[in-house]
């Protein structure tokens, strides 16, 4: 043994393998744990608030829980859906079926107003005789005011017929448009029937012969 070496007494023992292994190493501190408030905001990017307090860094674990809960909290929460509408293919006969019953009752109408036109201008161009032979059944005698009365004939054919063209018309570009229609040639119609009725009773108080028979009642 060389003079430079220690002796065994004083050179300190070396430890045995594994002896210092069930100490209690200390805790390795996580990251960002001594960082400073700011720096923890800045690196998770979240403004600064005035109280300078630490903002805890979730483990890789409780992500993992917490994107497990939420999840799960969407796949469990119940969903508003409202109602299914029918679709336009579903409702395409029924529109169909309505649209053939609104041009069927249209065409009708309108039928109807031009056999009313037709049947009732012979009756309108001899108006002043159809009024003689209505005084007669109710012994009212003649009609005297001809002219008067073949006026107001030609007014109400004439109206009759420009109605029952217009109600055509439109009519039509109703229908082109697919817009229910039936109502059209309907309320042309009961506008064409008013119009006549007024105008007859026009010919008739400016008839002598009837004045004089309302008086007649009257006294």
């Amino acid at each position: 043994m060389s003079d430079s070496e220690p002796s065994d007494s004083t050179r300190p023992a070396r430890p045995r393998f594994g002896e210092y292994a069930n100490e209690k190493k200390p805790a390795r501190p996580q990251f960002g744990e001594y960082a400073s408030p700011e720096e923890q905001r800045a690196a998770i990017r979240v403004p600064a608030t005035e109280d300078n307090e630490s903002v805890p860094i979730e483990s890789h674990g409780d992500e993992k829980k917490s994107s497990e809960d939420t999840a799960r909290h969407h796949v469990h929460m119940p969903t508003n859906r409202q109602p299914k509408k029918p679709s336009a293919a579903n409702n395409a006969p029924i529109v169909e079926a309505r649209r053939r019953t609104d041009r069927f009752s249209t065409f009708l109408l309108l039928g109807v107003g031009l056999f009313s036109v037709i049947s009732t201008a012979p009756s309108l161009l001899q108006l002043p005789q159809m009024l003689t032979q209505a005084y007669a059944q109710f012994g009212m005698g003649e009609y005297t005011n001809t002219s008067f009365g073949t006026t107001i004939g030609w007014t109400i054919l004439i109206v009759y017929a420009g109605l029952w063209v217009a109600a055509l018309l439109l009519s039509l570009r109703r229908l082109a448009a697919r817009k229910r229609t039936w109502w059209v040639p309907f309320v042309v119609g009961v506008v064409a029937n008013v119009i006549y009725l007024i105008l007859l009773t026009v010919a008739m108080v400016n008839d002598p012969a009837f004045m004089q028979y309302v008086n007649g009642m009257n006294g």
